[in-house]
């Protein structure tokens, strides 16, 4: 038997950025946990729809730990 639907619910494509849009944080890290090789990954609010959350790579100086997160992104990055 196959699934015929999308476990992360439904997933539009931002007007603004082109990138994939989901309707919550949990969506959207429920997506990053299907994706083969997720490391650095985490949902962000869209900057030009603040009701859309997108996935994306962490740069990699935040990865190797020279600068925080929220050094680069302010405190919304912590809720990540």
């Amino acid at each position: 038997m196959t699934r015929n639907h999308q476990p992360t619910g439904h997933v539009t494509v931002c007007a603004y950025c082109g990138k994939r849009t989901y309707t919550s944080r949990a969506l959207a890290k429920r997506a990053r946990r299907l994706i083969p090789d997720n490391r650095g990954m985490r949902p962000y609010r869209c900057p030009h729809n603040p009701s859309a959350i997108h996935l994306g790579h962490l740069p990699v100086n935040v990865r190797e730990g020279r600068i925080t997160a929220p050094e680069i992104y302010g405190k919304e990055a912590s809720r990540a």
